[in-house]
């Protein structure tokens, strides 16, 4: 009964977004725009996705690298992969995918590949906020503009200050057992005491996947593999831009990666439609582009990252004999 009720709640999230995407939207228009697509940047496009997907397996590599040594061979696949199902399966599935595969192959504790998981997202939010920074420095230097940057960069520092103070000061230990001490004297204590004892398990399990804050040198590494990651991101629109037949100002791209990053935030339902699409209407609205355009070059260029990441995680999971049920159903677990 639950998940129904959150299945009608994302679908009418994603109806509400497609009613913004799609209001005084030219239909004709929008396939005529969608057919001038030059079919042969699409080979260009499939090779630039999967470079940027190639180096999250190396930006993971270096972050992990403390726990386990994963050859990249496997971690470019898997991270695609893991790219792929993020797309068709709700709530993150691909990064709960990619923890689980780790830590079952490679003898890590899944709950702190996890946490690793989320350190990388940290760097994220990090680089694509430089990212927009330079955006907003280089074309588009307004008074809203500058006011998201500020917001983001409380984020990012609170994100920051979260994952270095809870791996070098983690207090889980003696918040645990101040909890199990006041709850002795009460009904059912011996219960509290386990739940209470897990949960401090997995804080801690979670909390040490933040270990590679020890090491700066990783942490270069990894930054410098987030900033190919998303300087790749761009170049995927680019390329789908230039496959229209469009000349725009290279900075197109970095409000477009930064409006998606926060849109793919929402909850809806698989494949992002709605917010996607959205955020890339928002943001081609600044260099005054019609909704028509915008919205074709959305379709394209997401159809295209969904089919390349799909086709690489059906083959995966076939490589390592997983069944995409059995996955669903060890996710869900």
């Amino acid at each position: 009964m639950k998940i129904g009720i959150k299945r009608i709640i994302l679908l009418l999230i994603t109806v509400v977004f497609l009613y913004f995407v799609f209001v005084n939207i030219d239909l004709k228009e929008l396939f005529e725009v969608i057919k001038g697509f030059d079919i042969k940047y699409l080979f260009l496009l499939s090779i630039s996705i999967m470079i940027s997907l190639s180096f999250r397996g190396l930006c993971f590599k270096y972050l992990i690298s403390k726990s386990a040594n994963p050859p990249l061979k496997v971690l470019a696949p898997l991270c695609i992969a893991s790219a792929g199902l993020n797309i068709v399966l709700p709530a993150r599935a691909g990064d709960i995918f990619r923890a689980f595969f780790v830590g079952q192959k490679y003898g890590v504790d899944k709950v702190k590949v996890f946490g690793t998981i989320m350190l990388e997202r940290i760097f994220d939010v990090f680089t694509i906020f430089c990212f927009l920074m330079v955006g907003v420095f280089v074309y588009n230097r307004n008074e809203i503009a500058m006011n998201m940057c500020a917001v983001a960069a409380v984020c990012i520092f609170l994100g920051i200050t979260f994952a270095v103070l809870t791996y070098k000061f983690n207090k889980t230990d003696v918040i645990c057992n101040f909890l199990v001490e006041k709850t002795k004297s009460l009904p059912m204590s011996s219960f509290v005491e386990k739940i209470v004892v897990f949960i401090n398990k997995l804080c801690n399990s979670f909390f040490n996947g933040f270990e590679v804050i020890d090491s700066p040198k990783r942490i270069f590494y990894a930054l410098s593999a987030s900033v190919c990651i998303w300087a790749f991101e761009c170049l995927n629109f680019l390329i789908t831009i230039k496959g229209f037949g469009f000349e725009l100002h290279w900075s197109v791209s970095l409000f477009i990666i930064a409006f998606i990053a926060m849109a793919c935030m929402i909850p809806s339902t698989s494949i992002f439609i709605g917010p996607y699409q959205l955020a890339v209407i928002t943001a081609f609205a600044i260099y005054n582009v019609n909704k028509e355009t915008a919205l074709a070059i959305s379709f394209v260029e997401q159809a295209i990252v969904t089919l390349t990441t799909c086709i690489v995680a059906a083959i995966f999971l076939l490589k390592n004999n997983i069944s995409f049920e059995k996955l669903k159903e060890d996710i869900k677990n």
